[in-house]
């Protein structure tokens, strides 16, 4: 398992339901990618950052698992 990083992109859109630990977001030069479900409040920190950040047009920063393509760590530029 080896993460990659992403720099300054811009969030384009971001999907969430119900159903528990299940928020993705679509981030410039990246295909959509869901939010590593490894805690309940992780996945909803991160996807409050990912609508903050599109709101705000804001980037953001971070590294994805290149074995699942999950979002593992995010930061607002």
């Amino acid at each position: 398992m080896a993460y990659v990083s992403f720099s300054n992109a811009r969030v384009l859109l971001t999907f969430t339901s119900p159903h528990s630990m299940n928020a993705w977001a679509n981030i410039e030069t990246q295909p959509w990618r869901k939010v590593q479900p490894i805690s309940t409040d992780g996945v909803g920190n991160m996807f409050t950052l990912l609508n903050a950040a599109k709101a705000g047009g804001r980037t953001v920063s971070g590294s994805y698992d290149d074995t699942n393509n999950m979002l593992y760590t995010l930061y607002m530029n």
